[in-house]
């Protein structure tokens, strides 16, 4: 039988047992440097070095040099993450926070410096600044005067407080703080900046631009500077020129909302609509979340009589402003009021408080506030209390336990600070109505808060009634005329849907 040839053996070659006995050698040698402790861990890839704080630092000035303000935010956050108790970089970070209208996250980092130093004039009067974006003049005021206090020669210290000065109408105090932050250092952006501010509110648009130019030569990439020489020019009716300033301002931040808004504006303004569409809609893309943008959009829409394409648009901006302006609630307060005479603002006679904390992270989509008595005196010892409110939607609850009853012709009224009504009114709840025992769980709505301009809500009512949907258009006639009573433009409309039903 054949069995064929057999299979022949293989043998090893001499160079691969030559690389096995190698490889043994150098692994025996890593083992035996191991237990020695001469290395730590084989295989371990080499760690690479931690930038330093330093490093985020001059990259945030960098990106501010370029007016990349986000960049800058982001490169400052990296400092303050890596030291967190150092108060020099929550100032500058607070500032670029409200240059982009960030201003509650401004606050935030601006208090958490003063917390940290104290006795830091910057640290104050960044706090002034904040505060004063966020609409809150009285308390800037009150913080640019303590940074005054602490360093007399700090220019920007008087900067901000001709700002908040001219935002509260106390135009002289405004107009000698300006000057003053002039002559203390005339190469301060923002003392160049403020009192072009305090003469623009005063109508004195050429030399608010002046003023405004100078502050740019100083820092010329800017978007906010330019944004104001633009705006002033508007005011002084040269729409050729606003038109050139927001142009060439667009080069410097082409993704900037707020850039591209007012652009898109200042095409609108010239009759150009095509153009102002194409711009409008590039700052709805770039900010989802800004209002104004959408409601020049639905002007822009309106013009053309396209109310299909104008009713949502005037309806997101509304719902976006509204958002924006109950995100910027500051406190609740509960006072005793004369249960017939409470509406146009709170008494002193403030019994319960408490400061809004944001419960959905810097979103501040929620926010609640702890409710203390504010004399620990009876009969108030046992009282507590809370508010969650919810920013979008503007619906909020208020819990009460252990509350004193008071008099027949009086009433517990709770108080939004920071948030007010269509009618410019501190926005408030109205009569409280406490249980037997002094409790009280209610649900409450602020749909609608003073932020959107007058004529979103009576222009949307007209295109409304031009869709024959009256029934639509009645409650933003109302709204309009909350603002301003003798708007004839709500007036005339209201006027129109009842001409038509009959």
């Amino acid at each position: 039988m054949y069995i064929g040839p057999r299979e022949k053996k293989r043998r090893s070659s001499p160079w691969r047992i030559l690389i096995i006995l190698i490889l043994i050698a150098a692994s025996l040698y890593v083992y035996a440097q191991v237990e020695e402790q001469q290395v730590d861990e084989p295989f371990i890839p080499t760690p690479t070095p931690t930038r330093s704080a330093s490093s985020y630092i001059y990259e945030a000035e960098e990106w501010y040099l370029q007016g990349n303000l986000p960049e800058a935010i982001a490169a400052y956050e990296q400092v303050i993450a890596l030291d967190p108790d150092d108060v020099s970089s929550y100032i500058p970070l607070a500032r670029l926070l409200a240059l982009e209208e960030r201003t509650i996250e401004a606050i935030q980092r601006a208090e958490r410096a003063t917390e940290l130093a104290p006795e830091n004039a910057r640290a104050w009067a960044v706090l002034g600044m904040a505060y004063d974006w966020n609409g809150n003049v009285k308390e800037a005021i009150a913080a640019c005067r303590q940074a005054i206090e602490l360093d007399p020669g700090y220019a920007e210290g008087y900067a901000y407080l001709a700002e908040a000065y001219a935002d509260a109408g106390r135009w002289a105090e405004a107009t000698e703080a300006a000057q003053t932050a002039l002559q203390l250092d005339e190469r301060s952006v923002d003392a160049r900046r403020n009192y072009g501010y305090v003469l623009e509110n005063q109508g004195n648009y050429w030399d608010a631009i002046e003023a405004y130019e100078q502050a740019l030569e100083i820092h010329p990439n800017l978007p906010h500077l330019c944004i104001d020489i633009g705006r002033n020019y508007r005011g002084l009716g040269n729409l050729g020129a606003a038109l050139q300033v927001f142009s060439q301002t667009v080069e410097i931040a082409p993704d900037n909302a707020k850039i591209l808004y007012e652009l898109g504006r200042a095409h609108q303004d010239l009759g150009n609509v095509y153009e102002a569409e194409t711009y409008l809609e590039k700052a709805t893309e770039a900010d989802p979340q800004f209002g104004p943008a959408f409601g020049y959009l639905a002007i822009n829409y309106w013009s053309r009589r396209n109310y299909e394409d104008a009713i949502p648009n005037f309806e997101r901006a509304i719902k976006l402003e509204c958002t924006a302006t109950r995100k910027r609630a500051i406190a609740f307060t509960i006072t005793v009021e004369e249960r017939e005479n409470y509406t146009t603002g709170p008494s002193l006679d403030v019994v319960m408080g408490g400061e809004f904390v944001s419960t959905s992270g810097n979103d501040r989509d929620i926010l609640r506030a702890v409710l203390e008595p504010t004399d620990e005196d009876n009969p108030w010892t046992h009282a507590s209390g809370a508010v969650t409110f919810e920013t979008q939607t503007g619906q909020y609850t208020v819990t009460l336990q252990g509350i004193p009853w008071v008099r027949y012709n009086q009433a517990y009224v709770g108080w939004f600070e920071g948030v007010d009504a269509l009618s410019g009114d501190p926005l408030n709840t109205g009569p409280l109505g406490l249980k037997g025992d002094g409790s009280l769980e209610a649900q409450f709505e602020a749909t609608w808060v003073e932020g959107p301009p007058i004529e979103h809500f009576y222009i949307l009512g007209l295109a409304y009634f031009y869709m024959a949907e009256c029934e639509k258009s009645y409650p933003l006639f109302d709204a309009a005329l909350q603002i301003d009573p003798e708007e004839t433009n709500a007036l005339e409309g209201i006027r129109l849907c009842r001409e038509h039903e009959d």
